[in-house]
């Protein structure tokens, strides 16, 4: 069973982003705006994979000599390819629906430590990225921290889209369990509205 959710516009936030849409006020609503959810989200986590890969690049590359370096600069030209295909195809079906699909908070602690750990980890790039270009005698070192700390950064932005993207497909499956328990109820006159049809598992097969 699903957790009872209010129908009001509830906040959420994505580092500096705020979303007030209305939640959807039925189920199907919720699990529509939960599917352009997970498409949006698709297109983000793509999008730090190919921000990490670049930054992988900058980062392992120039470490590297002869076949070593060839086969890593292949592999990485290879997953950044995917993740720009990847990035197309969510624009071309990812819209901005009108609701939120309402996953309760408490199902959300995941996304939530890890935004945290983003904001941190943000927060500490942007730090050491200035200090590199404001103090000169520890260049060398603040240029290699700060690589690291944008590898951080975008494999944190990708974890959160793929957990993101869990908690929603969840959503959706717990939202599909109780619309089918519904219809089961009323079928036996229980509950239900009284036009509501049949769940699958009774319905006749031809």
């Amino acid at each position: 069973m699903t957790e009872p959710v209010s129908q009001t516009a509830e906040v959420r936030k994505f580092l500096f982003f705020k979303d007030s849409r209305p939640i959807g006020l039925g189920m199907e609503d919720k699990i529509s705006a939960a599917v352009e959810e997970i498409k949006a989200l698709v297109g983000g986590g793509f999008s730090a994979v190919m921000l990490l890969v670049m930054a992988m690049g900058m980062q392992v590359s120039p470490s590297l000599e002869g076949n070593s370096r060839i086969f890593w600069e292949l592999f990485l030209t290879a997953v950044w390819i995917v993740a720009v295909l990847g990035i197309a195809a969510s624009g071309v079906t990812a819209t901005r629906g009108t609701y939120q699909c309402g996953i309760p908070s408490k199902r959300t602690y995941g996304t939530n430590t890890l935004l945290t750990c983003l904001n941190l980890s943000l927060v500490w790039a942007c730090y050491v990225g200035f200090g590199s270009l404001m103090f000169e005698d520890q260049l060398g070192y603040l240029s290699n921290v700060r690589g690291v700390s944008f590898l951080v950064v975008f494999f944190l932005t990708a974890l959160y889209a793929l957990r993101s993207i869990q908690e929603r497909i969840q959503w959706i499956l717990d939202l599909r369990a109780e619309q089918g328990l519904t219809l089961a109820q009323s079928t036996d006159g229980k509950d239900g509205e009284m036009d509501s049809q049949s769940a699958w598992i009774e319905r006749p097969t031809r």
